[in-house]
């Protein structure tokens, strides 16, 4: 038995023609009666032999209502479309995670039942199931069927095969995200060939991180030499782009005092960045510092605080010197490696991208699909959960999760400041609210000075002198003490 999916213009006639089978065969094996009318997106089976014809569609659901004890009788009324895309989105020893795409027609779907070879092993409201019941060595074959309120089911998805064997499978997906809409993104270097970035950003992609440069032993500050390539191709489908700097970690070269020299030639190098592909300031994303051992070293000769001490003065010196958050980029283990406790980490108060990969981890918890914290941090901004993604087309990539583009974004500039009521010594000054999740609030400035720091959209200043115009800004802040353009406005005070 074969499976179609109606498309556009189908007819059971025309779908009848192209299997070479009569269009009596296909109405009886999808219980359609004497009515030809199809659905897009509508499975249907196609018999092809003359064992196919003796088991209808129907047959198939009274058999799964009986394994439900459900009244198939009942409720055997319109048939919903069928789940499409059925696929593994990551295999280990213990699990098998499966995601699908359901079909989207006039029918209301409640549920899927989930059968592993042939036989149904659970159910579930979402469009991701878990199936943590497998063994070292067998092969199995996933499909799924839809259902309705009233138990009315759909034929079947494609079929999903894994293997199970002490090889992890590719990941593809990431239940998280599923749960919670994370956002997916990337990360690309010079050891990434030239992408096309409209295959990425179809692939659902909504942010892209670059390298901006690493340093090697004895060695300064030395540019990624496809990031400007990179960038280019990111801006040109209009992603946001951020970057990221790898120094060097070793004992034969540290050196405190060139941390800050370090940060100013970093800068500079997004600047350079961005200008030629004719776009200012320091990314769209938050700049990033990435915090791991030389790759293929793990014996560095360092304590670990004497790596964030070095971070620090990094991190510190970048802010002064460009009014930015960074943020780390880091891994559990290299913490636990270099034994960095919350207590000597002088870094957790900033924005932590966390680098935990399914493939060669076992400190994701399966109950979770989740990181956990470490290193005195209370959570993450960006999950980095595989080397091992396919995305457009693309094998091998990169690929993270973020809850949200506030959280690596600054905040946006205040809108519609207004001064009012402007007189005998006192202003009002009122904008419109910022929506980011992160928002700590507003910093005033009277004449370039800071002044007060506030939550709310407005405040009332006094002590001002009549006849006088003075100059106040407004910008915005978020937790990690990040900050958007300000904005001006020019008040007179009146008697």
């Amino acid at each position: 038995m074969g499976i179609h999916l109606v498309k556009s213009g189908d007819t059971v006639c025309s779908i009848a023609k192209q299997y070479g089978v009569s269009s009596l065969s296909i109405i009886e094996a999808n219980g359609l009666g004497h009515s030809d009318i199809l659905v897009i997106n509508q499975t249907l089976y196609v018999p092809l032999g003359k064992n196919d014809r003796m088991m209808s569609v129907n047959d198939i659901r009274r058999n799964i209502a009986r394994n439900y004890n459900i009244n198939f009788e009942k409720y055997n009324r319109v048939i919903p479309g069928a789940p499409t895309k059925l696929s593994v989105q990551r295999n280990t020893l213990i699990s098998v995670v499966l995601f699908w795409e359901p079909a989207y027609d006039n029918v209301q779907v409640s549920g899927y039942y989930i059968l592993r070879n042939n036989i149904p092993i659970g159910f579930t409201s979402k469009r991701v199931f878990v199936d943590a019941f497998i063994k070292i060595g067998e092969t199995y074959d996933y499909k799924v069927t839809s259902y309705t309120l009233n138990k009315v089911f759909s034929g079947y998805s494609n079929i999903a095969r894994v293997s199970i064997t002490t090889s992890l499978g590719i990941v593809y997906w990431s239940k998280a995200n599923q749960y919670s809409l994370f956002l997916k993104g990337i990360d690309v270097s010079s050891y990434t060939p030239e992408l096309d970035w409209n295959k990425i950003k179809k692939d659902d992609v909504k942010y892209v991180y670059v390298r901006a440069g690493n340093s090697a032993l004895n060695k300064a500050y030395t540019p990624d030499l496809m990031a400007q390539t990179h960038t280019l191709g990111i801006k040109s489908v209009g992603l946001p782009v951020g970057f990221y700097y790898i120094p060097h970690w070793s004992n034969l070269d540290y050196n405190l005092e060139k941390a800050s020299g370090e940060a100013e030639k970093y800068a500079d190098n997004i600047l350079n960045i961005m200008s030629a592909v004719s776009t200012s300031g320091y990314g769209d994303l938050l700049p990033v510092l990435d915090i791991e051992p030389p790759l293929g070293e793990s014996d560095i000769g360092l304590t670990g605080k004497q790596i964030v001490d070095w971070a620090k003065v990094f991190c510190d010196h970048f802010k002064l010197y460009t009014g930015r958050t960074i943020m780390i980029y880091t891994n559990r283990s290299f913490w636990n490696d270099w034994h960095v406790t919350p207590e000597i980490n002088t870094l957790k108060n900033l924005p932590l991208w966390n680098a935990e990969f399914y493939e060669f981890s076992n400190y994701l918890k399966f109950s979770d699909d989740t990181p956990m914290n470490f290193g005195g941090w209370s959570g993450w901004n960006i999950w980095q959960f595989t080397q091992s993604a396919v995305i457009g087309g693309y094998s091998r990539m990169d690929q993270n999760w973020c809850p949200s583009l506030d959280l690596i974004t600054p905040p946006a500039k205040p809108i519609n400041l207004n001064g009012f009521n402007s007189s005998f010594g006192t202003v009002n000054l009122s904008w419109n609210k910022n929506t980011e999740i992160d928002l700590k609030g507003y910093n005033i400035y009277k004449d370039g000075v800071l002044i007060s720091t506030n939550i709310k959209n407005y405040i009332t200043i006094t002590g001002l002198t009549v006849g006088r115009t003075y100059k106040f800004q407004v910008r915005a802040i978020d937790v990690f003490n990040d900050v958007s353009n300000l904005v001006l406005v020019n008040v007179y005070i009146s008697r």
